[in-house]
């Protein structure tokens, strides 16, 4: 039993001291700032964000400022009767933020 583990152990460093595959080898860490961030995939999802809570919650949950766009994108407003994706205005100007009864129809179209 202890030939055959001795065996086993000297074909193990073997291989790893004579296969190509099983090589050490060195990795040279770049000296200077890192280089930018281009991953694609990543950098459309956190452009798409638009909010923490949105990103944290996969899209279920908007807070503030971004409440107020996502239910300016998908509902339409009982109050200055625009369609999806206009602002709401008041006085012929338009508002900053969505009204509140656009924000209460957006969540309940979900």
């Amino acid at each position: 039993m202890t030939l055959a583990l001795a065996v086993l152990l000297a074909a193990a460093v073997g291989w790893c001291w004579g296969h190509s595959t099983a090589r050490i080898r060195i990795i040279r860490i770049p000296s200077g700032p890192p280089a930018p961030f281009d991953d694609g995939v990543v950098a459309v999802a956190l452009a798409g964000a638009c909010c923490d809570m949105w990103w944290t919650s996969a899209g279920a949950e908007h807070t503030g400022p971004c409440l107020s766009r996502w239910a300016t994108r998908v509902a339409c407003c009982p109050e200055c009767s625009v369609a999806p994706g206009a602002p709401c205005h008041q006085d012929g100007q338009p508002l900053a933020a969505a009204h509140d009864r656009r924000i209460q129809e957006a969540k309940e179209t979900r």
